[in-house]
């Protein structure tokens, strides 16, 4: 342990971008260390696109290895000087003020309570996180509500005491934005949700029609779902602008009709969503300004193979995922009747694999034009990579 905290005390004065493994499951961390004592750790965290991302505070006992120097911390921060050379935005967090350098974790509970910040704590009692607000400070505990987001009649209070959690995220970009808003949920959404083919279509068509947020969950995609407006709906498929998590522009995806296993209007997290997004629009933060979200498709049009086109055209970074589950990050070189040969990055996205055959009816969603892709792109271009 001394070994640890002596590379994150080195790291502290080097300003060294530094990954933080942890010796349970498969968490880490990126960031700069802020404060560190034999105890307790606090970075400013950053996103795998290189942008910053608030704040965590771990103990030190949890933590495995720290990496100072690897391929994937390079290309962090290749990302973030592009970042910074195309003016993108960032949830940068606020100073961090501390009356004394111990019982870090104490403090940020007291200051999250005095903001009402929302902030994500990992309970040790329970071994999950939960998303919520401080409510009452205690002589050695607090009251912490807690949200679930989907359900916000399931929020509850539960007591936590200051050395019951391990891990606390704060200031983040998600939980920055949910903390101006989440007092504005109206906690009585009903909830529609589609599985047959015919009813999903009728959801998909009330999206388009009413410009309303839609919670798309697919057939061969179970790393994650979607939530967004369908922007293009034809008989093959839907074009979907996509909100993430914070209520930013996402991008876009195209999903086939037959890869949508399931959509969901008019739930809690929906509403909190749309009311992060107005929020956004409010803040001058709904898009990145190298992203266009104000594309239209035509319904018209082979929506697909316009999407691989440009990408092969303008050699534009795309997510493809495939009906086995796989997905790949690349760009088509060619595009046939009936397949395709594709250019796909290796798990670290620091080579090509070239000319990988692929059959277009395998293709079930590919998402493009997001900022992940953009700056991978971008990283890649300036190495001469691409």
């Amino acid at each position: 342990m001394n070994s640890v905290i002596a590379q994150l005390s080195a790291a502290q004065d080097k300003n060294q971008l530094v990954n933080i493994y942890l010796n349970s499951g498969d968490i880490f961390y990126t960031g700069y260390v802020q404060k560190v004592n034999n105890d307790e750790l606090v970075i400013a965290t950053y996103e795998s696109s290189g942008l910053a991302d608030g704040y965590v505070a771990i103990k030190t006992s949890l933590i495995e290895s720290v990496e100072t120097s690897s391929d994937d911390l390079s290309s962090i921060e290749e990302k973030m000087a592009i970042a910074n050379q195309v003016g993108l935005f960032e949830s940068r967090p606020t100073d961090l003020q501390f009356d004394s350098d111990i019982n870090l974790f104490p403090q940020i509970i007291i200051q999250a309570y005095i903001n009402h910040e929302i902030i994500l704590i990992h309970d040790n009692d329970e071994s999950r996180f939960y998303t919520g607000i401080v409510q009452k400070i205690n002589n050695e505990s607090f009251d912490f509500y807690r949200l679930d987001k989907f359900n916000f009649i399931d929020n509850q209070v539960a007591t936590m005491g200051f050395n019951q959690s391990m891990i606390i995220e704060f200031q983040g970009r998600e939980l920055s934005v949910m903390s101006k808003v989440v007092d504005k949920v109206s906690e009585n959404n009903i909830a529609h949700t589609a599985e047959s083919i015919n009813n999903i279509i009728d959801i998909l068509a009330t999206s388009y029609h009413h410009h309303q947020l839609i919670e798309v969950r697919c057939r061969y995609n179970d790393h994650f779902f979607y939530v967004g407006e369908v922007i293009m709906l034809n008989d093959d498929g839907i074009i979907l602008k996509v909100v993430d998590m914070s209520g930013q522009f996402g991008g876009y995806v195209y999903i086939k009709m037959n890869g949508i296993e399931r959509v969901t209007i008019g739930n809690d997290y929906l509403e909190l969503v749309e009311l992060m997004r107005q929020q956004n629009v409010v803040d001058n933060r709904i898009a990145q300004p190298v992203l266009n979200d104000s594309r239209e498709f035509d319904s018209t049009e082979d929506n697909m193979i316009a999407v691989l086109s440009q990408s092969m055209n303008k050699k534009q970074l795309i997510r493809i995922q495939l009906k086995s589950g796989t997905s790949y990050l690349g760009y088509p070189s060619k595009i046939m009747d009936e397949t395709m040969k594709f250019n796909l990055l290796d798990e670290t996205t620091t080579f090509f694999i070239y000319g990988k055959e692929i059959a277009l009816s395998d293709v079930v969603e590919i998402g493009f034009e997001y900022i992940y892709a953009y700056l991978d792109e971008q990283r890649l271009k300036a190495n001469g990579d691409m």
